[in-house]
């Protein structure tokens, strides 16, 4: 921190305080207004790319402010309750300072949980309170963490992690053991414990079971959510429309490929691997994917698996960002109640792993980025990255064409089915027996499935959408750059231009793309 003039900071995990609406409001019209002081024509194509960026994303929280209430900070996926734990098992100790403000950060817990509480009971009061069934599952993941021994994720990382730090004599660190332990039963299992019965009392509160659309402004908060969460710039109208011809065209696609190959069903479901470990398939992955991507950058990894305290609460796998300044620091996690075969690990390792979020977040690290970039995110980018190469590696896998190109239209569709029964809960108002009917069109009849993707789609609305509608954008991408450089196009300079833009609003890349590809056409050598 201190290479970058930080010496001095404040230990803090955020805030939710209602004070914050006006800050942030005030904070990004005083940087917008002095960004637009600049004399934009006299700025550096990087610079120039920076503040695009930047404004769009100031532009996007200012609209945002105007929702606040309509936010949600806990949701079993990936609500603050479920990444805290994570988050905090992961905190690297490099030196006796960090493992000085994990224990105060630990100590601020509890009024940061306050603050949530505080929240959660004026979304209460503004009939704007979270479904029951949400509540529920919320606290059956904080009872698992409280179960005994509580939270064991960190009780287990932490002597680990300090066996690390020079100058910790085995004295001292038994008192650092002691001092988290205590802080553990002090704090941390105080303040989860109140949140749970905040949250078994607020959920008789519940006025809506449904989509957004069913609250006084959900129509138009959710037109935010989906520009600001998949970044895209289409309506959300328009995204119906082109989600539905998707998959229409590759239902077509795929029904062709089954007519023309009897046995292919038979193929796709008994698909055989050569390698079978994560290891094994990410070195894979990291080989097989030049000749379409630049070559990885050199850096470490390792392969996690989650702690059984969290797993029926996790994602099946995810990827911890890497810290800019030590891009080594990556960190997989495998969730193993997630049943997978071979192919499912290898296509999901893709989209953690290489060429996914490991290979984008370290690519992005290699390029000449001001460290701004790297705190203005885009969740239609990383995650549309993620699904774009995860659909590339069935091609990876070593399988036979028609099979790899059934598989991954196979894939790609039933993606785009989660993406259209979010817009339809929290657009058109789905109800559960809409969805288990849309649903049954495409051969999933079972209502416990389509009970358990209504109620996650209703916890996290606009979430599968990032994932689809990246996906689709970084295909349009692609199908424009082909049609526009014929002979020319490469896959590889294609994905080199996108990497040397990095995350941004894909109406952004979609203006700077032609600046830069062209240099990579003409000569791939160039970085």
């Amino acid at each position: 921190p201190q290479d970058y003039g930080i010496t001095n900071y404040e230990i803090s995990i955020g805030s939710l305080d209602e004070s914050d609406i006006l800050s942030t409001q005030l904070s990004c019209e005083n940087i917008r207004s002095m960004c637009e002081s600049y004399d934009y024509d006299s700025l550096s194509t990087n610079d120039r790319l920076t503040y695009d960026i930047l404004i769009y994303t100031l532009n996007q929280n200012l609209e945002g402010c105007g929702y606040y209430y309509y936010k949600e900070p806990l949701n079993p996926i990936n609500g603050i309750q479920a990444e805290l734990p994570v988050l905090m098992a992961e905190y690297t100790f490099r030196e006796i300072t960090d493992v000085n403000d994990y224990l105060a950060i630990l100590e601020k817990v509890p009024a940061y949980f306050q603050q949530i509480q505080d929240f959660e009971e004026k979304k209460a009061s503004r009939g704007l309170f979270m479904p029951g069934f949400a509540a529920d599952n919320i606290i059956s993941q904080i009872s698992s963490l409280l179960d005994a021994p509580s939270f064991s994720c960190l009780r287990e990382t932490f002597p680990g992690k300090l066996a690390h730090v020079s100058g910790l004599t085995e004295e001292k660190q038994a008192a650092y053991i002691q001092a988290h332990e205590s802080r553990i039963e002090e704090y941390l299992v105080p303040a989860y414990d109140s949140l749970l019965k905040t949250l078994t009392r607020l959920k008789e509160t519940s006025e809506n079971d449904g989509g957004l659309c069913y609250l006084p402004e959900g129509g138009s908060y959710y037109a935010y959510l989906v520009k600001n969460t998949t970044a895209s710039a289409r309506s959300v109208e328009e995204l119906d429309k082109l989600i539905e011809e998707k998959r229409q065209k590759n239902m077509s696609e795929l029904a062709e490929i089954i007519k023309n190959n009897p046995d292919i069903l038979s193929e796709m479901k008994n698909v055989k691997l050569s390698f079978s470990t994560p290891e094994e398939m990410l070195e894979h992955l990291k080989q097989v994917m030049t000749d379409d991507f630049p070559e990885a950058p050199d850096n470490t990894y390792e392969v996690k698996t989650v702690e059984p305290a969290m797993q029926s609460f996790l994602s099946p796998a995810f990827y911890l960002t890497a810290p800019m300044d030590d891009p080594d620091d990556n960190n997989i996690y495998i969730n193993p109640i997630h049943q997978r075969t071979d192919l499912e690990l290898f296509t999901t390792l893709a989209h953690e792993g290489y060429p996914g979020h490991l290979y984008e977040t370290v690519s992005s690290y290699a390029q000449d980025f001001s460290p701004l970039r790297h705190v203005l995110g885009f969740g239609g980018y990383t995650e549309g990255w993620a699904t774009y190469v995860e659909m590339q590696s069935y091609y990876y896998a070593g399988l036979d064409e028609n099979v790899a190109r059934a598989l991954q239209l196979n894939a790609a569709a039933t993606l785009s089915l989660y993406a259209s029964i979010d817009i339809g809960i929290h657009k058109n108002g789905w109800n559960r027996e809409i969805v288990q009917e849309f649903l049954s069109d495409y051969g999933i009849t079972s209502k416990s499935t389509a009970d358990h993707v209504y109620e996650l789609v209703v916890e996290t609305p606009a979430n599968y959408l990032k994932y689809y509608v990246g996906y689709l954008e970084f295909s349009a991408l692609r199908e424009a750059a082909m049609e526009r450089y014929g002979e020319q196009y490469n896959d590889k300079a294609f994905h080199q231009a996108l990497l040397a833009i990095g995350p941004a609003p894909f109406s952004i890349i979609d203006q700077y793309l032609p600046l830069v590809i062209v240099s990579y056409l003409q000569d791939p050598s160039n970085a």
